[in-house]
């Protein structure tokens, strides 16, 4: 009876996991104080022996039973880049700094560079209507590409059938649905926004999604083990991905590319990831003026456009079955990225990349060769 239970605990996770990360969230901590306070003396503790950052960095990480891979880059050098655990704990293989992982969420920054590229390029503006790329939307008139890119169109999360296998197929079940509010109004995170934006990226560009971000962001960011999640290669990455409930992990055996179209179809290393903040924030992937469009918040929420913005920080984290990631870069000029292989609600992600910011706040730079 409790293991049948257990199974179905595991099988409703597994579908809420499934989407990107539709309840993506920002940095809320409310710690238990008196655990606060005895994390901050261990913190110390582990601050104290190490001599160097990578030293520190790698010895809180193992305090922490860390599983994954994790790159840190201060002031444009790189301080640490490293892989922690197993990337299959069956066959013994170890995560490695060049081990590929499933980034969820975070996919949406990508296409959102690709909305603003193509803003750059004249061929359409954010502040377009969807009807003009999608006719016969309902509300398509009032609805608009910078909605979607900030998550405040309204429009509701499609009920996926089995035979949908086409972006246009998971439109046509969001046209389906009615709007929860008027856009602009509230924010509300929903992949399909970034689906939808997907599909306006190759309308508008004449190729495929995946192949316009090989081109145009993987390549001039440096991104040489990226890729995508397809029907055809499910598991293009070499982490293995685990749900831990309570002691026991169990890995992951299917993916579906469909509904992650556009919203977290992406596989990369940390490294890689680290390249595409370093391209983005030193303008080559979009200008300046776009930048800052991307960045601000809208005045209902910390989120931009594909990024959170909380002053000191920008951030995106995403979350796919059995990985978790994020990536975030600090007013100082430091990037911190986590890929994990292990999703439990006990890992404090967004902890693990503060603590790891105060390490590199306390330390001299060890800097290693990009």
């Amino acid at each position: 009876m409790v293991k049948n239970l257990l199974i179905c605990f595991v099988v409703v996770l597994m579908i809420v996991g499934q989407t990107a990360c539709q309840n993506n969230k920002g940095f809320i901590n409310r710690p238990n104080r008196t655990l606060a306070k005895q994390h901050e003396v261990n913190l110390k503790k582990i601050i104290q022996k190490g001599n160097n950052e990578q030293e520190r960095i790698k010895d809180y990480l193992t305090h922490m039973h860390l599983n994954g891979s994790v790159t840190v880059i201060k002031n444009h050098k790189l301080v640490f880049n490293k892989g922690m655990g197993y990337a299959n704990f069956k066959n013994h293989i170890l995560n490695q700094p060049y081990t590929t992982y499933p980034i969820g969420s975070i996919s949406k920054a990508f296409v959102a560079v690709c909305i603003l590229q193509l803003q750059e390029k004249g061929m359409l503006s954010i502040e377009d209507p969807l009807s003009k790329y999608i006719p016969g939307f309902p509300n398509g008139q009032e609805i608009k590409l910078v909605h979607l890119l900030s998550h405040t169109s309204g429009i509701q999360k499609p009920l996926w059938k089995v035979w949908d296998t086409k972006p246009v197929d998971m439109i046509h079940e969001a046209e389906r649905r009615p709007l929860l509010f008027i856009p602009g109004t509230r924010w509300d995170y929903k992949d399909i926004n970034y689906l939808i934006l997907g599909y306006i990226v190759e309308k508008v560009s004449g190729t495929t999604l995946h192949e316009y971000i090989q081109h145009n962001i993987f390549a001039p960011a440096g991104m040489k083990s990226s890729g995508f999640i397809t029907r055809e290669n499910l598991f293009p990455f070499t982490s293995t991905g685990y749900l831990k409930i309570g002691q026991h992990l169990h890995s992951i055996k299917k993916l579906n590319p469909y509904p992650l179209f556009g919203c977290g179809d992406i596989f990369t290393t940390a490294l890689d990831l680290s390249r595409f903040d370093e391209a983005l924030f030193g303008g080559k992937l979009i200008s300046r003026n776009r930048l800052k469009e991307m960045l601000r918040p809208r005045s209902i929420s910390k989120y931009g456009l594909g990024l959170y913005n909380y002053g000191n920080r920008i951030f995106s984290r995403g979350v796919l079955l059995g990985w978790e990631s994020l990536h975030v870069y600090y007013n100082d000029k430091t990037q911190i990225t986590i890929l994990l292989n292990i999703h439990s609600k006990r890992t404090k992600i967004k902890a693990i990349a503060n603590d790891i910011h105060t390490i590199i706040k306390l330390g001299k730079s060890h800097n290693l060769e990009m």
